[in-house]
């Protein structure tokens, strides 16, 4: 269009040379011979400018004459030579250098004005014209002008147009793909780094980048668009687009990716999409199995869609729903989505489900059951489609997962907690613990009753993965009763470690331990806990930047080892580094930890560590120790970083982690100096022996128990010398469960548990969402036909009433008579059936005795 316009203006101009000839010829002959030189009536007009399109208007705003730099060689300043040629004198005229999109009109002279008027023929050279702050300004202002009122206004002949050919605005268009047409005037589609054209679809905020040339594309957030495809420098399709209403939005961008803010320069359609005959929006569910039985461990739901693009956020995606949950999740799919965002919870990220493909996602730590998984496509404004192939439901169930050297005891129930999340044992018997979204920390006290009244209520922010993160107790607790706590300040501008002050169960003088500590919606840490050297040791996670992990001058990405006001100990590995971060850093190159526990015997610090979608770790901290991330991950075998211990891929989410007492009664010898962390994406318990001298190498490892009781987090050593573990039953995203149980050891022969401490308390809650009601204590029924049994030699011990069952060399019932011949080296541990039991070396009156009234025993 520009190249008509101008061959229009030559041609015109052409014309009037040429009756200027046949005049001057005419004059000639009446003038009886000779000729006479033509007068020049006209002014060119030069300079550089690095690149543009010149256009000179008259009074009337119509193009007279124009340049274009595009195709030429620049000189050695990167600029390029313009003209504009036979421009009339005497006449009002407008110069516009038109680069990137933008309109800058020629602007000079006191007072300052963009029309201006030749006086006389010939040419005028302005020198290098810049283009910025919305004008053009000549290196050498016009001689022989004279200016006249300026005009802001730019004329329509000049403005950058967009139109929209096809679809018409608010069309009803079949559920398929949709083509949308457009034309420009006055402006140039070009290739990446040119001016372009931006889209918008729907609410989406994303623009998608159109670009013409070679090659034509469509790019939405740095990559080929998914769901857009390029079909000529004035088309592009939407390849399928859900049922229901649709906006699109076009605007032409300059060669900054800046919009074009005149009115012209944007349009907007809106259209529907409706279902057509056969073509419905489908959701289909293609694994599990409807009614099928999986293992315990993470469920993978893998769908299709027909006639339905699922998108990211703004746009149509998906919902679905977990058994009796009223509270959808809303999935996603499309450029830039992934596991860390793929999938929403009331608006956030959740680790119960996470999103895997464009087309399935995973459920983490359902306990043993049936379950319900319902599928339901949905528009842009989370409006559920309403027609029958839009909805789909999947039953299935977690089979009962084998039983493994450790399992979980039946615990009488506390009811009415809200996400809790660390535990810290008082040297008196009590147990503190924290609740992450209430910023609540409550006391079970030794008795195992859950205290009413909380100890402390803190302000908390709790978006992501923020809220009251960690909490620990004073190496000498018992005499000054300080608590320290890790937890998000309200505004999300900060992560703080304070420290309270017990007095008569509740918390008073809160003093800043560490204040400021870095923060992000995820990968903030939190864990803090006393190593047996006294110092307080505090995991930070990379806060969501990768490159503050190997950086001395962030405490993100790091272990820290600070004493207990908070000051940078004397012997710490980077005590030398001016930066005063880097003085309180214990270790560096960490992405994300939710555990860390000292080695009951060593007194080694062992971390569990999170990957991104592989290369979960296990690590033994050192002091100065750089642990790759984020440039290595897993056992890299790379010099410059320590390697773990073990690696976990695909992923597991290795949570709580603790250590067995060297000298454990209550663990068979074989469990003891090994470290017990949960696996919390399968709810399990792993067991890692660790071998040589120093105990740092890798034994072997293994799970020690299977799961089936859905999510477990935290695990904590009891008064009692068995772990407790913070178990979540039904979690959602919501936790409508959690108990902590005491665990006991299973296996046949070797060490001897305390029946006692093998009947541990619990706590559990009830309810969903973060919203739970009533407290009560219930004593969980015994099960029927089980018997504990603790034997040392021949001498049954009833160790729950703390004194023998019988003398050396007699079996006796609980109430001590009967007595029963004397039994050769029987050896037994822990929790039998009564069907399972062999005791090939009784006599036949302790076998009858046994299956006819043992059960009585207890």
């Amino acid at each position: 269009m520009i190249f008509a316009s101008r061959s229009l203006i030559f041609r015109s101009l052409a014309l009037a040379g040429l009756a200027l000839i046949f005049s001057a010829c005419t004059d000639s002959g009446s003038g009886g011979g000779g000729t006479t030189p033509t007068a020049q009536t006209s002014v060119s007009i030069s300079g550089t400018v690095s690149g543009t399109r010149i256009v000179a208007v008259d009074g009337n705003d119509q193009i007279l004459t124009e340049d274009d730099t595009a195709g030429g060689t620049a000189n050695a300043q990167g600029q390029f030579t313009w003209s504009l040629a036979n421009l009339p004198v005497g006449n009002n005229l407008r110069l516009f250098f038109i680069t990137g999109g933008n309109i800058y009109p020629l602007y000079f002279g006191t007072p300052s004005s963009n029309v201006f008027a030749v006086n006389a023929p010939g040419s005028i050279d302005l020198g290098h014209v810049a283009t910025a702050g919305n004008q053009a300004t000549p290196q050498i202002p016009p001689v022989g002008v004279n200016s006249g009122p300026p005009n802001a206004t730019v004329p329509p002949s000049i403005t950058p147009i967009l139109t929209i050919g096809s679809p018409a605005n608010n069309a009803t268009l079949p559920n398929g793909s949709v083509t949308v047409t457009f034309a420009i005037q006055n402006f140039t589609i070009g290739t990446v780094n040119q001016p372009h054209l931006h889209f918008y679809l729907d609410s989406d905020p994303v623009p998608y980048h159109f670009y013409s040339g070679a090659p034509g594309q469509i790019i939405y957030q740095g990559v080929a668009a998914a769901n857009a495809q390029w079909q000529s420098d004035t088309q592009t399709q939407f390849t399928a687009l859900p049922v229901g209403t649709h906006q699109v939005r076009l605007v032409l961008a300059n060669v900054s990716d800046v919009e074009l803010t005149n009115s012209e320069a944007t349009k907007t359609i809106a259209f529907s999409v409706a279902v057509q005959s056969g073509n419905p929006p489908t959701v289909v569910i293609s694994s599990p199995a409807q009614n099928a039985a999986v293992p315990v461990g993470p469920v993978t739901v893998s769908f299709t869609t027909q006639f339905f693009t699922i998108g990211a956020p703004g746009q149509h995606h998906l919902h679905f729903y977990l058994d009796a949950d009223t509270i959808p999740y809303n999935f996603y799919s499309g450029t830039g989505i992934n596991s860390d965002n793929g999938v929403r919870y009331n608006g956030v990220h959740t680790h119960f489900v996470h999103w895997k493909s464009a087309t399935s996602f995973d459920i983490f730590g359902l306990p043993s059951g049936p379950h319900t998984v319902r599928l339901v496509l949905t528009d842009q404004n989370h409006n559920e489609l309403a027609n029958s192939e839009a909805t789909e439901t999947l039953n299935f169930s977690v089979s009962q997962p084998p039983t493994g050297d450790l399992q979980l005891q039946s615990p009488p129930v506390i009811s009415g907690l809200n996400f809790p999340v660390g535990m810290a044992l008082a040297s008196d018997g009590r147990v503190f613990f924290n609740e992450r979204l209430t910023g609540k920390i409550r006391i079970i006290n030794p008795q195992w009753q859950l205290v009413p009244t909380e100890f402390c209520q803190i302000s908390v922010s709790t978006n992501g993965e923020q809220g009251l993160l960690g909490l620990t107790l004073d190496s000498a607790f018992a005499q000054n009763h300080f608590v320290y706590v890790y937890y998000t300040a309200p505004g999300a501008t900060k992560n703080r470690v304070v420290r309270y002050t017990e007095s008569s169960g509740s918390c008073t003088n809160e003093t800043p331990i560490l204040d400021d500590l870095p923060v992000s919606a995820n990968h903030n840490g939190g864990i803090i806990q006393f190593g047996p050297d006294g110092k307080l040791y505090v995991i930070i996670g990379d806060v969501q930047n990768t490159a503050n992990s190997q950086s001395l001058a962030s405490l993100a990405g790091k272990i820290l080892r600070v004493n207990p006001d908070g000051s940078a100990p004397s012997d710490n590995p980077f005590i030398a580094n001016a930066n005063q971060n880097a003085k309180k850093v214990f270790s560096l190159g960490h992405r994300n930890s939710y555990g860390f526990t000292f080695h009951q015997h060593t007194g080694h610090l062992w971390e569990t560590e999170n990957g991104p979608g592989d290369n979960d770790e296990i690590n033994r901290a050192i002091a100065g120790g750089n642990y790759g991330w984020p440039t290595v991950g897993g056992i890299a075998g790379n010099p410059n970083f320590r390697d773990p211990i073990l690696a976990y891929t695909p992923t597991i989410a290795p949570t709580g982690i603790i250590s067995i007492p060297e000298n454990s009664t209550v663990y068979p010898v074989a469990y003891r100096n090994n470290l017990l962390f949960v696996d919390f994406n399968g709810g399990k318990i792993r067991r890692v022996v660790l071998s040589g001298a120093d105990l740092t190498q890798l034994g072997s490892s293994s799970v020690a128990y299977n799961g089936g009781n859905g999510f477990l987090l935290s695990l904590m050593l009891g008064a009692d010398g068995l772990a407790q573990a913070m178990a979540m039953s039904g979690g959602r995203g919501g936790f409508s469960g959690m108990q902590m149980m005491g665990m006991g050891a299973m296996p046949m022969g070797g060490g001897m548990p305390d029946m006692n401490a093998m009947m541990a308390q619990a706590m559990a809650m009830s309810g969903g969402r973060g919203g739970f009601s009533g407290m009560q204590m219930q004593q969980a029924p015994k099960e029927e036909g089980v018997i504990y049994l603790c034997v040392t030699d021949v001498q049954i011990t009833d160790r729950k009433m703390g004194k023998p069952l019988g003398m050396p060399g007699t079996v006796a019932d609980r109430k001590g008579d009967s007595p029963l011949p004397k039994v050769q080296q029987m050896r037994m541990v822990g929790h039998v059936r009564q069907k399972d039991l062999d005791i090939p070396e009784a006599t036949p009156i302790i076998q009858e005795k046994i299956s006819t009234g043992i059960a009585g025993l207890f």
